[in-house]
């Protein structure tokens, strides 16, 4: 039987929307921070409930949809997605993303033992490949063993690069970051040798913010087109099937970035 891995976050939403008071922002703590604390088990409902506001949850007083046959359209692809990458099984949780998401209708996000999608209208293919995006995150932290505190800047880099790489490989270019050939070769090896290589070492994602969506001297999202090119040139070097079960330090080696 198959590890019903999509949370009914539905039922939540109807609850949410049929009970809507003035309290809007306490009710929200109550009906979905208090059902995420065993996610979240250091943290208080609306600690919760911001940082995930932070990566795109919906706002209290925002209308709520979401089409009814998105949590199927997960659910299958996580089935398959699990048994082609031996992944664990990890709840999935699917809410409407914010109104004040002004760039995308979509935003996903990912620990190592839940995944969330924050998403308004999109295409079902769009949402399989946010859904393969971020589920090969869990993947990949479940392989590495490492906590988030624990992740270096080179696997945080590899990390958005084999995610990168793999919407590619399952749904083709189209579905993959628009602005992942924003930079020449040139540019990125020249930024990579001069910001990135004595960092790789640095510890914590709270620390890998600037190198991945760019700020102060780097570019917008540099490190996650570095990280894609890297994988790239690895699986073009090396023919590999395999490339997510390589360490970090493996696959750097074997790219053009070496």
């Amino acid at each position: 039987m198959s590890y019903i891995a999509v949370i009914p976050t539905n039922i939540w939403l109807n609850e949410f929307n049929s009970a809507k008071v003035e309290a809007l922002n306490h009710l929200q703590h109550t009906l979905l921070g208090n059902r995420l604390l065993d996610i979240f088990p250091n943290g208080l409902p609306e600690e919760i409930i911001l940082a995930l506001q932070q990566q795109g949850l919906f706002q209290a007083q925002e209308e709520l949809t979401i089409q009814n046959g998105y949590w199927q359209v997960v659910q299958r692809e996580f089935e398959i997605l699990q048994k082609r990458w031996a992944g664990p099984d990890i709840p999935i949780y699917l809410f409407p993303i914010t109104q004040e998401q002004k760039v995308t209708n979509k935003n996903g996000v990912s620990y190592p033992n839940a995944l969330f999608l924050f998403i308004g209208e999109i295409e079902e293919q769009e949402l399989q490949a946010l859904f393969a995006h971020e589920y090969n995150h869990v993947c990949r932290l479940s392989y590495l063993g490492k906590s988030l505190a624990d992740m270096t800047l080179l696997d945080a880099v590899i990390l958005e690069g084999l995610a990168e790489y793999a919407v590619e490989e399952l749904y083709s270019k189209q579905w993959q970051a628009e602005w992942l050939n924003t930079y020449s070769s040139k540019e990125m090896l020249e930024m990579w040798q001069q910001y990135f290589y004595p960092q790789l070492e640095q510890q914590g994602i709270d620390h890998h913010v600037e190198f991945l969506y760019g700020g102060g001297k780097l570019p917008p999202w540099i490190g996650y087109c570095i990280g894609y090119q890297i994988v790239k040139t690895y699986v073009m070097h090396h023919n590999a099937h395999d490339v997510y079960q390589q360490s970090s330090a493996a696959i750097l080696a074997g790219s053009d970035f070496r």
